[in-house]
This record gives C-alpha cells, structure tokens and sequence, in this order.
C-alpha cells in the first residue's frame, strides 16, 4: 500500500476545515491592511533562491529540493516565499508606478530537513511582502498586522522579539568586528561557523549548534555600532509600537536566519508556562537591497511570513478552534426509487439558492437515512414518498422545536428560507 512521502501531511475532514479556517481568517485581516494577493510558481531557477537567500544558509545549502529538468536547467521547490515574490515584483514591473505596493502569500514550500514537532518537509506558509519605501511607520504597521492576525485567531500569549541589524554602513563595520572576534576562538565552533566566518559572520550568531557558546553568547552587539541614522530609525519603529500598545521585548540576539534583512528584524515566540513557550511562530524584517541585487531599482522592502502547520498545532493545544462541523440545512428521506429521483432533483434546487442538502442514494428504509440526518445534525429532515409525489406535498420535520408540518412541494423552498 502507498504512503505519504515522509514529512508531508495529508488534510481531510477535520483537518482541512482547520487549515481553510486559518488561511480564510488571515486573508480577512491581511486584506484590511490593503495588502492584494500574489501566486507565484512553486518551482524556480535555483539561482534565485542562492541570490536571494544566501549561499550559506542552511536552506541553500542543505534544505533545498533541486534537480535537472529535461532541458538540464537546474530547478528547485520553493523554501521560501520572498524571492519569488521580488522576481515577481521586478518581471512584472509592478513598481512602475512609484506607489507601495503590498502582496500576500499563501502556499506550500518544500525543505529537506528532519521531520519534527511543527517542521515538515512540505509545508504551508503565509507571508506579506511590502515594496516602495522604507519607513518606521511602515515596519510598524507590517509588524502589527502580524499581531492581528494571530488576535483574530485567538492566539494572544504572544511576545515580540525585535532588534535592529542596522543600515549598510552599520553592518559594514560590525562584520569586520565580528570577524575580528570570532577569528581567534573560530576552531571551538562548528564547521558551518568555520566556513560563515569571512562570507558572512553574522550568520554565526544564528548558529543553532553553538548557541549556548560564551563566544557567541559574548559577541559584539551591533547595538555598540549603529550610525546615529539606524539608531534613530529602530527608535521610531518602538515608538510606534509602543503608541499602538504592543508590547516588545528587545533581543540584541536577534538576527534572522536569511541574508537579506537590514535594519528591523522581529520574531513573535509563544510566552507561556508550557512546552510552547520560546517557540518562534513568526519571523521577518526589512531588506534594502534584495530588489537591487537581482538587478531591479533600488527599492526597499519588509516583509514577514509563519508556517501554518506550526500555528495548527499550536490553537490545537489550546483549543482555539471553534466547532468548524457545518450542519447540513437539510436531509431528504425518500421510501422508493420514483422519491430517490424526486430527492435528487430537489436537492439540486434547494443547492443552487445556497442550501447545504444532503441525501442517502441506496436506501429506502428510513433507519439509516435518519442515522445520516442525525450524523450530518440537519436542521430540517424532509420526507417523500409514493402518497407525498401523489398529492405533491412532502412532510418537513424541524428537529430543533421538534415540529412537522405538511406543505405543497410549490412551497418548500419558501417555507425553509422563512424557517432557517
């Protein structure tokens, strides 16, 4: 017998009524922000995500799914959602028009990574990407449309993470710094930190192999070596957090695990006295020169993006979803083969003036099509038989009060429209 591919899920029933649940509470709130939806292809030219992920991420160089297609064009599955979104952003010259321009994502990506607790092989990500200008009015606004989201799906025990990485000329110095310091203690650490230390040392401090290390832990903080610009900037973003009420946690830590990000970067974790507490739910910030780099103007962006399995899981464990079994309006009962074609036929009608109807097309004894009734909870239960298509009346049963009544089949879409 076939099985799912390893890291991989299969939503049925329940379960994807719980993921539709999500992705239609998010697309309502993303929406009110202004943000319009994006459909990028699921597979890419490779180098797109080596340039505009980074070559020594984790993700380029070990998670990728890549292969030859048979034009021998070296092709892989989307890890992530950002560089698509700017290739498109740029192949479509959407920026031609100097406005923001605000685009949401929904849609599975694929890493090879070890299957565990909320990490899949294939899995579903929602992000929001943001391109036209750089403002701390802006990274506030992005952040806290994340926070709403998360609100509107009952998720509150919620802490934000937030640091600056700072501008070009910020980082520009603290990479020589860092490079200064890690060079004379590089052996202790592991072998992805080895090769990171002259390509790109602050990937060390992302490090998940040496993280508890006092020579990381004991690194240089940018925050010692912001221009007075980036200062002034991440000073404005947490005023403007803070004039929204959200509350933030600093975390000069804090870089993100993806080359691109300037400035403002942010997580929100789970804040709770469980096993959830410190999980990262949410992650992203502002990059400055990812459009630049694959050869567009210079326009900045900020963006975010959060697995859905993860948050699944997460209003799973704290019985956050609401009771999503739909209740059918109506079930036909029919006692021979003449009501069976009657049944179908009204179902029909009754569904295209939006009523959910249901039927059983084998049986004509009443015992199983009422266990059917009962199991779909119907609010009315309609039965017809030889005498109802004689005097073309059928018998409706409203199983909330408990009443039954008999009508002309001319009135019933009438009679269930004024009683439903």
């Amino acid at each position: 017998m076939y099985q799912k591919v390893k890291g991989t899920n299969d939503f049925y029933g329940e379960s994807a009524s719980k993921y539709r649940f999500i992705q239609n509470t998010i697309t309502d709130v993303i929406k009110n922000y202004g943000y319009e939806e994006i459909i990028t292809p699921i597979f890419e030219n490779t180098e797109l995500f080596v340039r505009g992920v980074g070559d020594e991420t984790d993700i380029v160089s070990k998670e990728m799914y890549t292969f030859l297609d048979k034009g021998n064009r070296s092709i892989t599955l989307r890890p992530e959602g950002t560089a698509s979104v700017v290739r498109s952003f740029l192949e479509n010259k959407m920026y031609a028009n100097n406005q923001l321009v605000k685009l949401f994502y929904f849609g599975p990506m694929f890493r090879y990574e070890r299957p565990q607790t909320g990490r899949f092989r294939q899995f579903t990500q929602f992000g929001v990407e943001v391109f036209g200008e750089a403002s701390p009015l802006l990274d506030a606004d992005v952040i806290i449309s994340a926070y709403q989201i998360f609100k509107a799906l009952g998720i509150n025990n919620l802490k934000l993470k937030i640091n600056t990485i700072g501008d070009f000329a910020s980082r520009k110095n603290y990479v020589e710094i860092l490079k200064d310091y890690f060079r004379k203690d590089i052996d202790k650490l592991c072998s992805d930190c080895n090769r990171r230390l002259e390509k790109n040392p602050l990937r060390i401090l992302d490090c998940k192999v040496d993280a508890e290390s006092p020579i990381i832990k004991n690194a240089p903080k940018i925050t010692d070596y912001l221009t007075n610009e980036a200062k002034d900037y991440f000073k404005e973003v947490l005023e403007a957090l803070e004039y929204n009420n959200i509350k933030y946690e600093v975390d000069e830590t804090l870089v993100r695990g993806l080359d691109y990000y300037t400035d403002t970067v942010f997580e929100f974790i789970i804040d709770s006295n469980d096993k959830l507490n410190g999980l990262a739910i949410c992650g992203g910030g502002k990059y400055s020169d990812m459009v630049k780099s694959f050869g567009g103007p210079d326009i900045p962006g900020i963006g975010y993006a959060f697995g859905i399995e993860r948050v699944i899981s997460i209003m799973e464990q704290n019985n956050l979803f609401p009771n999503l079994q739909k209740s059918a309006d109506v079930v036909l009962i029919s006692l021979d083969k003449n009501s069976k074609l009657y049944s179908l036929n009204l179902a029909r009608t009754l569904r295209e003036n939006g009523l959910y109807v249901d039927l059983d097309y084998k049986a004509t004894n009443m015992k199983p099509q009422f266990k059917l009734s009962d199991r779909l909870n119907a609010k009315f239960i309609i039965i017809i038989g030889e005498d109802e298509l004689k005097s073309k009346t059928v018998t409706i049963k409203n199983t909330t009060i408990k009443e039954q009544v008999t009508i002309e089949d001319t009135k019933i879409l009438e009679y269930l429209k004024e009683n439903l």
